[in-house]
């Protein structure tokens, strides 16, 4: 008798589509991720400033949220395209678990509830990765409309239709997504079949464990000397805190010693792409902490050449590269990883970013999204991993056309903005002559 093989779980995004998401109107990008990955999928996004880059980061956060159950954001971040009633994500994941391998799309359409976005429609649907097999319709809703595998509320017994509605008036009431509220998974369980419920479980388990989304609020704290975001990735831990940089801090034990995991594992790449510099954490008492258990206060140092000074000391960017180095070893080691990162070349060297990218992209193993204006990257990165935001609100990205093998991707991108020829326009001209007439004439108001 012959003993099926047990696949490895593996999450991978494939396709993503927004709709009237801040100034994109409509966008699609791809990946390069197939059912079996032999490597990193490293994706950078390139444009002129306001011209869509962010807006991929907030869907992630928006995609993020969804899936945790949390509350969606506030009305006044304004995300909802200008003049516009709603946005629409469609994310398509590539999953291989150990029944199978499928095609899951993921679809939201948000609006503006009283005070924070909430979910108008909200379906879930997969297919088998076979010859001949259509999308099956898992989990939908729309409003109080709900259905799952196609039957109605009214199909359901008393029990199972009194759990969809608490699920559905929790997720209105406290703006959540309704199909990965946990108020759910008792009728998910009962009334789906196996391949279905593993479905759900990696999205809502296996792969938001493994999803990171580090926007420019983050780089913003740091610049301002007042937090530095701990991103944290180690063996059953996940997570971020928020460690203040003029202060010391004070956490529980068992966090303490993710800490000190967490550091060891940064030190073993940073003293690499940085030589001789090391960090430390520096225990300093046991307080009572206010829910009454034993807490170390500590803070962070850094050391080079025996000197140890504490760690906002350094420069804003060693300590991003510090804060989120545990995120990319995880995209390095770790298939089922998936991060994203907005404007990660601020504050960083070129040439060591392009070489930590060059890096990861020959040798990892999950999935980087990032957003960057450095050229330098261009240079080395594949340009089937590279997206460039256009004029065209209507078709926010594009991929670059014209470009062989061994082309110079970045002289490509810098032709186009010169003198065009893509599909689309990529750069809204400045004119050089008027740039100095504009400088001059303000100076005046100056006196």
């Amino acid at each position: 008798m012959t003993v099926p093989i047990k696949l490895e779980t593996i999450i991978r995004i494939n396709h993503v589509t927004i709709q009237c998401l801040k100034n994109v109107k409509h966008g699609i990008f791809k990946t390069n991720s197939t059912f079996n990955p032999d490597g990193a999928d490293i994706i950078g996004f390139y444009g002129q400033n306001g011209s869509g880059k962010t807006a991929v980061v907030e869907a992630f956060s928006l995609l993020k949220t969804l899936l945790q159950a949390k509350a969606l954001p506030d009305n006044r971040k304004k995300l909802i395209y200008f003049k516009e009633k709603s946005i629409e994500l469609h994310i398509e994941f590539l999953i291989t678990n150990q029944l199978g391998q499928y095609f899951v799309k993921y679809f939201v359409e948000l609006q503006e509830g009283y005070e924070t976005l909430k979910v108008l429609k909200e379906t879930l649907s997969y297919k088998e990765n076979k010859s001949g097999k259509r999308y099956k319709e898992l989990i939908s809703k729309q409003d109080n409309k709900i259905s799952i595998r196609n039957k109605t509320m009214e199909l359901f017994r008393e029990k199972q239709r009194v759990s969809l509605l608490v699920a559905n008036h929790l997720a209105d009431e406290n703006a959540t997504s309704f199909i990965f509220r946990e108020e759910l998974a008792c009728v998910l369980a009962s009334f789906c079949n196996e391949a279905e419920n593993e479905i759900i479980k990696n999205l809502k388990q296996d792969f938001t464990d493994n999803f990171h989304v580090i926007d420019a609020i983050h780089y913003g704290l740091l610049v301002a000397n007042l937090v530095m975001p701990f991103r944290i990735h180690v063996e059953g831990v996940r997570g971020n805190i928020p460690y203040e940089l003029r202060d010391t801090m004070l956490l529980p034990r068992e966090m303490f010693t993710t800490i000190e995991k967490v550091v060891e594992q940064t030190n073993m790449v940073l003293t690499t792409i940085i030589p001789g510099l090391f960090i430390k954490v520096r225990e300093i008492n046991i307080e009572k902490m206010s829910s009454g258990q034993d807490g170390v206060r500590f803070e962070f140092l850094s050391v080079k050449e025996d000197i140890e000074l504490p760690l906002r000391s350094e420069s804003q960017g060693i300590l991003k590269i510090i804060s989120i180095l545990s995120t990319l070893i995880a995209v390095y080691n770790n298939p089922n990883a998936c991060v994203v990162i907005d404007e990660l070349d601020a504050g960083i060297f070129e040439y060591l970013l392009g070489e930590m990218l060059e890096v990861l992209s020959e040798s990892g193993k999950g999935q980087l999204f990032f957003t960057s204006h450095n050229l330098r990257i261009l240079e080395v990165l594949p340009i089937q991993n590279l997206w460039f935001t256009t004029l065209n609100e209507e078709q926010r990205y594009m991929q670059l056309k014209g470009v062989k093998k061994l082309s110079n991707a970045r002289d490509i991108y810098l032709r186009a903005i010169q003198l065009g020829g893509q599909d689309e326009a990529i750069y809204n001209e400045t004119n050089m002559y008027d740039i100095k007439k504009s400088f001059r004439k303000a100076g005046k108001i100056i006196g």
